[in-house]
């Protein structure tokens, strides 16, 4: 019926998901949006192949066998019936800064007290000196839910759903269940 639609509806939610990775509140946004949009296609799925012959059982097999088609159905019903899906954020910071270089050696010599009886320091060869490089720092966000039973993140999960989502649209058609 509209399978098809939906699907382009939850890649184009998926791609939102992708540009907002860094902004918790738009990624969350966009996550709902995701969430109805995809659950919508497996909706229209049901409600068209149950009018046809093993059609239900077509849907519920495809369902039963597919550990993220039932995590995703349920995350939606959750977000919409009970509270809204929050996945747990990471952030991931990584500095980057420069180490200065040389040949030159310091020795002090100090008695047992610590009192220094002798310093010596070699001269600086300036060919070996490494030039100055800003510090530099990366940020990343990475969202994961803390009842998925796998080590995917929230992004490899919508990617696998999605794809899962098309693989079974494709396999209603072709068996004339539904129309997409």
């Amino acid at each position: 019926m509209h399978e098809k639609s939906k699907l382009e509806e939850s890649k184009y939610f998926f791609t939102r998901m992708i540009g907002t990775k860094e902004e918790v509140v738009g990624f969350i946004h966009n996550l709902s949006a995701f969430l109805s949009a995809s659950r919508s296609i497996l909706q229209y799925a049901l409600k068209e192949a149950e009018i046809k012959q093993n059609g239900s059982r077509w849907y519920s097999d495809n369902i039963s066998k597919s550990s993220i088609l039932r995590f995703f159905r349920d995350k939606r019903d959750l977000n919409i019936h009970e509270k809204p899906v929050r996945p747990q954020a990471i952030h991931k910071v990584m500095l980057s800064e420069t180490i200065h270089l040389s040949d030159s050696i310091s020795i002090v010599i100090k008695d047992k007290d610590g009192n220094i009886k002798g310093e010596y320091t070699t001269p600086e060869d300036p060919k070996l000196i490494i030039e100055d490089q800003e510090s530099s720092a990366v940020s990343e966000t990475e969202y994961r839910f803390s009842d998925w039973v796998g080590n995917e993140d929230v992004m490899t999960l919508c990617k696998l759903y999605l794809e899962e989502l098309e693989s079974l649209i494709k396999d209603g058609i072709n068996k004339g269940l539904i129309s997409g």
